[in-house]
């Protein structure tokens, strides 16, 4: 018996059988159970006789849809068979169920096997790999491996040709860093070098090192979208057949919406950097690896400049192809020291052994739903439904957000609703069973939605995940913690999604009116013991201290909270019959907080404010200096601007001040914008913001695909940062950039941008 981790499923047909594929690595090293005969399965209503030539085996279950019409099961063979009678009898408008669940998922959530698996049966080696065949499994817990990581980078040519590859593979306390360049070597040894005579040999020793170095992660940068379908795209010109993983198939690379990949390699997770760090909720100003890098790790790459990058690799290749080799690599360690400072394996790890889903889908929020709701659902009597045969409904209201009149307010204390949603799931027992089974034991929910108190799935749960994730935090295990918090949050938003098979549009609809409901009456009860409630947002509301708790806001914001929390308990179980396990929180203190108005009116803004801290930080929600679409020039004016308003210093004569230091080109190196481009500029018809115009100038026909671009509002407009020529257009960062900041905090101080500027605006401008 040995434990191991899954890496990836798979199902196809040998010989006309299905067959199931799961590949992983674990103590004993890299694994391949098989599972054969395997027979892929659909149901159907009982009174719905199929006249079909196709083989399968028809069997009455005790399960019913959630209409209660009793249903089969159908059995097939083979895959073929189970896709061929699917088409078929969805031709002939004959409702399927769960017809759309993949053999190899099913194999695994009806056995409750989340990640790590435990193998117990005979096996074979061939080469490094142990394969069973149809051993006994089942969950193996909490098992983590110890995987080998193979950070992989390419470096290609202005010709469209791969120049070289570089392989930086950790394992253990184990490290290897190779370089295999195109051309001869002529600059003497250099061991971690290997050099190739031209491409094609190129591109099979980089097949050749991938396989011997058998890793079970491959990462890198863009690494899907790039360098593998470069090299696929390389390889195919040449006929070379793309295979590099643990079975016999050719690399499969999907483009899920734009700008987003996947990569199906048997035996081996592919793990793009920026797609996997941003599913992981982490922030930067730019997801470019010189960014990331400098942000992370203090230093970035050995070509920064982007100006010069293009030209300075072609420089390389011809002159100093050791130079190249060395750039190639250090991209390569980069990326694994990326992934070592963020621990983004273990939190996938993590992750996995949470959902169910392999490391590298944990970000399909409505797979992990299946996963966990499917199985249990069957032991309660039900199938359910193709995702395809959703009926939308009407959408849910969001969260309640309300505001008063903007301008300062001192000592404000935050309280925060613990875990809103998945609280309210808990109280009112709101899941899809229990809306199904809403005449057994019935509570209704604040807005008249009814749910059975004894018939329920979700809300248990919950209640595991919740102490799971007490647990976390007690242990200092913040990757677990997150992971928990990650999965529970999302159960709303998949319950009230059409591309989940689970979908009501009752159960979002009463989980974010109960929301609005909690909000609403939290505020009105701490009116009426005096407090002005100056500020809510979904689960959060903001209150002014009375004079009397200045002196000591936590316990004032404590206290504050406990009497919330008594209230809902009482009022819940007095009016609606339920336990209340809401629990609202005292979150912070804010010695002064600031409400700017909403743009173009006299109403507190949503969304948008900031905060003096105890501590003296102050905290920004929604505002300029947050947001990645500002220029640095306009987050140090924010930055500073509040320093001083919060401090009670001088503005007037600081905002004209700046505003000239602007004009003189003092904050030149401050003026970059930054824009993302979800498609290639050329795909931009209707409409061409400023940053399409930018790539276009570097792209006049729009073949490459730009990510990100960065450019500089000249006289000509947007012009992008490698061409520009030093001709600011200093009007535009005044009027776009630094007026509307200054007018967020001027008016509270009875004045505006425009007025202090004077007779002077002229000249400025």
């Amino acid at each position: 018996m040995t434990t191991g981790f899954i890496l990836t499923a798979e199902s196809f047909d040998k010989n006309g059988i299905c067959e199931l594929r799961f590949y992983g690595t674990g103590e004993s090293g890299p694994f391949l159970i098989k599972v054969s005969p395997h027979k892929p399965l659909f149901f159907i209503k009982r009174d719905c006789p199929p006249e079909y030539t196709e083989k399968f085996e028809r069997k009455a279950l005790e399960l019913s849809n959630f209409g209660g019409n009793p249903v089969d099961a159908l059995y097939f063979n083979s895959l073929n068979s189970f896709f061929n009678s699917k088409r078929y009898l969805k031709d002939n408008e004959i409702i399927l169920y769960e017809s759309d669940v993949r053999a190899e998922d099913r194999y695994l959530m009806e056995r409750h096997i989340n990640g790590s698996v435990m193998i117990e049966g005979e096996f074979e080696k061939r080469g490094n790999l142990s394969v069973y065949r149809n051993p006994l499994i089942k969950t193996g817990g909490d098992y983590r491996a110890d995987f080998k990581l193979l950070s992989l980078d390419i470096e290609t040519g202005s010709d469209g040709t791969i120049y070289s590859a570089s392989f930086h593979v950790t394992w253990g306390n184990n490290e290897i860093k190779h370089v295999l360049m195109r051309g001869e070597n002529t600059q003497g040894e250099a061991d971690w070098i290997t050099y190739c005579s031209d491409e094609k040999i190129l591109i099979t020793r980089i097949i050749e090192y991938i396989l011997h170095y058998d890793p079970d992660i491959i990462a890198g940068w863009h690494v899907i979208g790039f360098d593998l379908k470069f090299i696929e795209r390389r390889a195919s010109l040449f006929g070379i057949p793309f295979r590099i993983g643990r079975g016999s198939k050719n690399v499969r690379i999907n483009e899920k919406r734009s700008g987003i990949f996947s990569a199906s390699v048997e035996g081996r997770l592919v793990i793009d950097g920026p797609q996997t760090l941003r599913t992981a909720f982490y922030k930067f100003e730019s997801f470019s690896l010189e960014n990331v890098s400098q942000e992370l790790l203090g230093k970035g790459k050995d070509i920064s400049a982007e100006k010069d990058k293009v030209a300075e690799i072609e420089r390389r290749f011809r002159e100093d192809k050791e130079s190249l080799a060395f750039y190639n690599l250090e991209d390569s360690v980069l990326v694994t020291e990326i992934f070592k400072k963020t621990n983004i394996i273990d939190q996938l790890v993590t992750r996995s052994l949470i959902t169910g889903l392999q490391a590298d889908k944990v970000h399909m929020s409505v797979a992990a739903f299946d996963h966990f709701m499917l199985p249990l659902i069957h032991r309660r009597g039900y199938v359910a439904p193709d995702t395809n045969d959703i009926v939308p409904g009407k959408p849910a209201a969001g969260g309640y957000v309300f505001t008063s009149d903007p301008g300062l307010y001192p000592h404000v204390a935050v309280l925060d609703f613990k875990s809103l949603y998945p609280s309210i799931i808990r109280t009112f027992f709101i899941d899809p069973l229990s809306r199904m089974k809403s005449s057994v034991d019935t509570v209704y929910t604040p807005v008249g939605i009814p749910f059975s108190s004894s018939n329920h799935i979700l809300p248990e749960f919950l209640e595991e995940l919740m102490e799971k994730r007490a647990e976390a935090k007690k242990n200092n295990d913040i990757y677990l913690s997150q992971a928990v918090k990650i999965l529970m949050n999302s159960f709303y938003g998949v319950m009230g999604t059409t591309g989940c098979r689970f979908y009501n549009p009752e159960l979002p609809a009463a989980i974010t009116g109960t929301g609005q409901w909690i909000l609403k009456t939290a505020s009105a009860y701490l009116r009426d013991l005096g407090y002005s409630v100056i500020y809510g947002d979904t689960d959060s509301v903001f209150v002014s201290l009375k004079t009397t708790e200045y002196n000591d806001p936590l316990s004032a914001g404590n206290h504050i909270a406990e009497k919330v929390n008594s209230c809902f308990s009482e009022l819940l179980s007095k009016e609606y019959k339920v336990q209340s396990v809401l629990e609202i929180e005292f979150e912070k203190h804010y010695v002064k907080f600031f409400l700017p108005p909403m743009r173009y009116t006299a109403e507190g803004a949503r969304k948008r404010y900031a905060g003096l801290l105890d501590n003296g930080e102050i905290e920004y929600t929604g505002l300029e200096t947050v947001r990645s679409d500002w220029t640095d020039l306009a987050k140090d004016f924010q930055k500073d601007l509040f320093r001083r308003f919060f401090n009670g210093e001088e503005l007037i004569e600081w905002i004209k001040d700046f505003v000239l230091s602007l004009k003189d080109g003092k904050y030149d190196s401050k003026l970059i914008y930054r824009k993302k481009l979800s498609r290639r500029a050329s795909e931009y018809v209707k409409n061409r913001p400023p940053h399409v115009k930018a790539a276009l100038m570097l792209d006049p026909e729009g073949k490459k695909r730009i990510r990100e671009i960065s450019y500089i509002m000249t006289a000509d407009g947007a012009t992008p940062v490698e061409l520009f020529q030093g001709s600011v257009d200093y009007s535009h960062y005044i009027d776009k950039q630094i007026r509307p900041v200054a007018d967020g905090v001027l008016f509270a101080v009875g004045e505006d941008f425009d007025s202090i500027l004077g007779g002077r605006q002229l000249d400025l401008f």
